[in-house]
């Protein structure tokens, strides 16, 4: 009867975390579309953007997913078995050592920004390099976005400490409580003037502020009992540590592949840089959105399971997660791939000055994104089931084998004469032998190991061909063409009718990932239905 409970709770936290996400999603596509409005300069859009690279860079480098993926699992583990205390101690000595530390890191930043920036420019300039003039206004501006990242820090430790007592309604709607703080900054500021961009940078910085400020007081009541300790030799912390450093190298990797994916894309025509953003944002929407909130909720949940030795519970949570995250993904990622143009389209083309060259560039990206849906989805819940167990150097070695893999792969592809496409495929590529490499580590414990995927993973592929062919008739017929506001529809239409006809053909072949979520939701309404009659009466 507890089990039900539990699964019916995680579902719930999971559709919350969900929608949480796509408000984050769509108030994120806003400000960037916002940012082509205001800066109608290319001087200052490209400035701007300039500005947050290192101070991102710095962030996740010295934090990035080390947060989430540490600090969560912990407490959660901590609170299974009782030791709330003595978790509530350690991580409140870790976050006043991260503290300590990026508050020194974000000094340096702020103080020596234009050598640093100078630095970034040798790295990055092409044949005539970085013009001055974007480079000094890029450099002035992140002043005032190195101390945003601390405040960005301080609310990513809170949701990390209050997703461990799985209050995901508290976390989920912070994140675009800061991009609608960045958005009115925007609104407000933003235009092509130095003045203009240093205000806009200000609002972002003080955006950041309210988006801590939030995130504390929502969780203030858990939140009031971790107090400032810096006690760097505390056995507890350097345990945590230990946990902590291969993350947080797994994350500094992904930067770093980012780089040599945008080195690669600039030996191609002009707007491939911009191109493979494009192609990259996109596919990252569905795993954003659905495979991020499911490892959200699950990784605490995983990690209490693991510390009170319920082995088979959580091999059951985590084959319920991956089969739920394939099940979205797969037809997620075939119809990206036959709508890809018009995708793209429907996103970034509303103005003259994103071309219909620049549309197809970036389709021809995201076409080879379409595998990177499924693959990066499985990595990043397996990860997670590393990080709740305790291993972290495993998904970290993974990483480092993808980032030796990843330019080989680009090198190669584009000796073959594949093009742009050449950088999308490698990436692909790459996700795919990472995913075998760490599903083959963890399957080896036989207890934790998922079960069952092949029949699930067969049935999805054939619901994907049967909404694929119909999708594709649509297609047909009904060419995304007409007005910006018609295009969406016309998206919108073709995605419904995929969405359907696969979770049809799902319910036809009595697929569990189809009835799981209609059963549970439907006894929860039926629950509360019935609950509100008796008091009635």
């Amino acid at each position: 009867m507890k089990t039900k409970k539990t699964a019916g709770n995680m579902i719930f936290s999971t559709i919350i975390v969900m929608v949480g996400l796509l408000f984050t999603k769509g108030s994120g596509f806003l400000r960037d579309i916002l940012v082509g409005i205001k800066f109608d300069q290319d001087l200052y859009r490209d400035a701007f953007t300039l500005a947050f690279t290192i101070p991102d860079l710095f962030y996740n480098l010295l934090v990035g997913g080390a947060i989430f993926s540490t600090v969560a699992p912990y407490m959660s583990g901590a609170i299974s078995v009782g030791e709330e205390k003595r978790g509530i101690k350690t991580v409140s000595i870790f976050i006043s050592v991260i503290s300590v530390v990026m508050m020194i890191a974000c000094g340096i930043g702020t103080w020596y920004s234009k050598p640093i920036y100078s630095l970034y420019a040798m790295g990055h300039s092409g044949e005539n390099g970085i013009d001055p003039q974007t480079l000094e206004l890029a450099a002035n501006a992140s002043k005032l976005l190195f101390p945003q990242i601390f405040f960005i820090m301080l609310a990513a430790l809170c949701i990390g400490i209050m997703n461990s007592y799985k209050r995901f309604t508290a976390t989920s709607f912070g994140p675009t409580i800061y991009n609608v703080c960045v958005l009115l900054s925007l609104v407000f500021f933003a235009g092509s003037s130095p003045e203009k961009l240093y205000m806009t940078t200000g609002g972002i910085l003080v955006s950041a502020i309210i988006y801590f400020l939030f995130q504390y007081f929502m969780g203030f009541d858990k939140l009031k009992h971790f107090k400032f300790n810096f006690d760097p030799f505390d056995k507890e912390f350097k345990k945590l540590l230990r946990r902590a450093i291969p993350i947080l190298f797994s994350s500094s990797i992904v930067q770093v592949n980012v780089v040599i994916l945008n080195y690669f894309a600039g030996k191609f025509d002009s707007g491939s840089i911009y191109g493979f953003r494009n192609a990259s944002t996109i596919w990252q929407i569905p795993y954003g959105i659905f495979t991020v909130a499911i490892s959200t909720v699950m990784t605490p949940e995983l990690a209490g399971l693991n510390e009170s030795k319920k082995y088979k519970e959580a091999s059951a949570l985590l084959s319920r997660s991956l089969k739920t995250s394939m099940f979205i993904m797969i037809p997620a990622s075939l119809f990206i791939w036959l709508e890809s143009l018009d995708v793209v389209k429907a996103i970034y083309q509303w103005t003259s000055s994103y071309t219909d060259t620049n549309a197809q560039t970036a389709s021809v990206f995201l076409k080879g994104f379409v595998t990177a849906i499924i693959t990066a989805s499985v990595i990043h819940i397996i990860n997670h089931a590393f990080y709740a167990i305790g291993k972290t150097r495993v998904p970290f070695w993974s990483s480092f084998v993808g980032m030796l893999l990843n330019p080989l792969f680009c090198w190669t592809f584009i000796k073959l004469g594949m093009g742009p496409l050449s950088l999308s495929a490698a990436y692909s590529l790459t996700n795919f032998l990472q995913m075998v490499f760490l599903l083959f580590i963890y399957c080896t414990n036989k207890e934790l190991a998922p079960k069952k995927m092949i029949p699930m993973l067969i049935k999805s592929v054939v619901c994907a061909i049967v909404a694929f062919v119909h999708v594709f008739i649509i297609d047909m017929f009904l060419p995304a063409q007409g007005g910006k506001i018609t295009q969406l529809a016309i998206i919108g239409i073709k995605g419904i009718a995929c969405l359907f006809i696969y979770f049809g053909m799902g319910l036809a072949l009595k697929m569990d990932e189809a009835t799981f979520w209609i059963d549970k939701i439907r006894s929860k309404f039926i629950k509360r239905s019935h609950k509100k009659a008796e008091e009635s009466e």
